[in-house]
């Protein structure tokens, strides 16, 4: 009878409780004063995030792994902070520095670095579907959009409250109209896909359409809720009524994208940035079944009854904002971060889970987009609400967080597997080691050109259309994207500034797993398959960046093959080669008709290269 009453609610023959047990939902209560746990005989842990762990591994009779070597632990934390490889002297520097805080020392270095806000804000901008075209059919491109890319990338670095993150996302243009930062991070809400050469009918559903997507991503992203499933009817397994959904959308329907001038240029230039502009409260239609034919009833604006005390009246949240507008949003924007009375408590937890999940390839919710019931519950929940809760005593700021995960005990871990405890918990639930992670698409590009000595690590600015081949020119395989961009110092800018298009991703970014922005993506599905070995060996890029690679090794004056090899391997693997591979790899140099281009190229190639450890 269960699984009956289960597929009657697929098909929207039957629909659970909107609201009956969402107090008692883990996501939706306030925040629980988890404190560590006190543990006899604990000399492993380091911080309370060991703690926590510790105690359920203890539970399952499990231990952790030994911690890993300097040379690791430098590599693992510069591709987390930065996106990029340590230099060889700074793994030698750290690796004999013995002092107590020479660890510290490290973390403030890479936190301080500009390269932190692009390593973190590509992050940001899977969940905020950020895309330079409009998707769809046409596709037509964006070449305003780029500000907000730029914008969440300054604030990343600035380390702003994450409270006024998303309140800026939100209402920026209203609650700080003269900083071009919180101006420009209303991009958020123009990001998304949009229906474009439409009229008539389809004009009207292609506006809700665009506001489905506002509302969908803003549920998505600092919620981790699918709002959106409420648009045709209640939620099916959410305590989110479809009433609440057209409440949401009326904070968005008055406003439109609008190009202006935003002095968030290089050294505070002003130039042309997409933002959205607000508008005069209208009035806002629940949709029957989504029909934008059938019109019912003015339902004005509101929040998710679930997590306001008022049952989504907005009120009040209007009525206490600093700066008011016509349309509300800087209500919806206080409601989202007030811990008490508002969706404040859960978005801490969404936020943080999003730190743990790209620190260690997997959230303590795995499903990071979705605290839902269909989504799983969190494997550590005491220690989602600590973390929580220390971001919010922190201020909302996210830098103190990455140090705190990054000093644990559990983040220092090595990688080693063994099967008794694999079969306690194939899964690594509990924590017991640490996951290899292979590098995300971006960073693997970056990687690449930052061996090759070509990486132009100019920040900012609008975005570059990368190199096409000549065959792919030939064939008409390159839909929209020009051809007559040459491969140069100008399109070798880091990953987050190469153009997004939806309808056609960039193929490398595409063949090691790029979302394609069309809606918001909290986890990258990572796929493993000989494709992307075919490209690394293939690639005219690649190839390109090999050529360059051997060209920066003579410009070392690595003459010998020895000196060669021993170069090669610090500047692509961060450390020196072991005596089989130096044999090898003198054996391939020696070999007829094989030259350092080569050797090169097979570096790219490595397993080692692609994965942090």
């Amino acid at each position: 009878m269960k699984a009956l009453f289960g597929v009657l609610c697929l098909l929207g023959l039957a629909s659970l409780p909107a609201r009956a047990d969402s107090p008692g939902y883990w996501a939706f209560r306030p925040l629980a004063p988890a404190k560590p746990p006190v543990l006899d005989g604990d000399s492993w842990s380091k911080t309370g995030i060991d703690r926590f762990v510790l105690a359920k591994l203890r539970i399952r009779g499990l231990a952790p792994n030994k911690p890993v070597g300097r040379r690791t632990l430098i590599r693992r934390a510069c591709f987390d902070l930065i996106g990029l490889a340590p230099t060889r002297r700074e793994v030698e520097t750290f690796s004999s520095d013995e002092s107590p805080d020479a660890y510290g020392k490290l973390l403030s270095q890479l936190l301080a670095s500009p390269h932190y806000g692009e390593r973190w804000g590509r992050h940001w901008l899977d969940v905020a579907r950020f895309g330079e075209s409009h998707g769809y059919e046409s596709d037509n491109e964006r070449p305003s959009a780029w500000t907000y890319r730029d914008a969440v990338i300054r604030a990343l670095n600035d380390d702003i409250p994450f409270s006024d993150f998303i309140r800026w996302q939100i209402a920026g243009d209203v609650l700080r109209g003269d900083d071009p930062l919180a101006v420009a991070l209303t991009g958020f809400i123009t990001s998304g896909s949009t229906v474009t050469n439409v009229d008539g009918v389809d004009r009207e559903k292609a506006k809700y359409d665009k506001m489905d997507d506002i509302v969908s991503a803003t549920g998505s992203a600092f919620l981790a809720l699918t709002v959106g499933c409420a648009r045709c009817h209640d939620h099916k397994y959410d305590p989110i009524a479809q009433r609440d959904y057209y409440r949401l959308v009326g904070f968005f329907l008055p406003g439109s994208a609008r190009d202006r001038q935003i002095a968030i240029g290089r050294s505070g230039s002003r130039v042309k940035g997409l933002a959205w502009n607000g508008g005069n409260k209208t009035k806002n239609p629940l949709l029957e079944r989504g029909d934008t034919e059938k019109k019912s009833t003015d339902v004005g604006l509101g929040v998710l009854a679930a997590l306001s005390p008022d049952d989504g009246d907005v009120t009040r949240w209007i009525e206490s904002s600093e700066k008011k507008s016509g349309d509300g949003r800087p209500g919806l924007a206080q409601w989202l971060t007030n811990v008490d009375d508002g969706a404040g408590a859960l978005a801490a937890r969404v936020i943080v889970n999003r730190l743990w999940q790209h620190h260690f390839g997997v959230g303590l919710v795995r499903t990071s987009n979705n605290f839902g019931r269909v989504g799983d519950r969190p494997s550590h929940p005491a220690l989602l609400d600590w973390l929580a809760g220390e971001l919010i005593r922190a201020g909302w700021r996210l830098k103190p967080i990455h140090r705190l995960i990054m000093t644990s005990a559990v983040y220092m871990q090595n990688t080693t597997w063994d099967r008794e405890r694999h079969d306690i918990d194939p899964d690594n639930q509990l924590l017991w080691r640490r996951r290899p992670q292979r590098l995300q698409a971006e960073i693997l590009r970056d990687s690449i050109m930052n061996t090759a000595g070509t990486l132009n690590r100019q920040l900012f600015g609008p975005s570059v259309k990368p190199w096409v081949s000549n065959d792919a020119i030939k064939t008409g395989s390159t839909n929209k994207w020009p051809t007559n961009v040459k491969d140069g110092p100008g399109t070798w800018r880091r990953s987050i500034y190469v153009f997004m298009r939806r309808s056609m991703r960039v193929p490398f970014f595409e063949t090691f797993d790029v979302p394609d922005a069309m809606q918001s993506r909290g986890v990258r599905e990572e796929t493993t398959v000989a494709t992307q070995a075919l490209l690394l060996l293939n690639n005219e890029f690649v190839r390109a960046q090999a050529k360059q690679f051997a060209a920066r090794l003579e410009r070392l004056e690595a003459k010998e093959h020895r000196s060669i090899v021993e170069h090669a391997y610090w500047l692509a693997l961060s450390r020196a080669p072991t005596q089989r591979e130096l044999d090898l790899s003198l054996g391939l140099l020696g070999s007829e008709g094989q030259s350092v281009t080569n050797f090169c190229h097979i570096l790219f190639a490595l397993n080692e290269f692609i994965y942090v450890d």
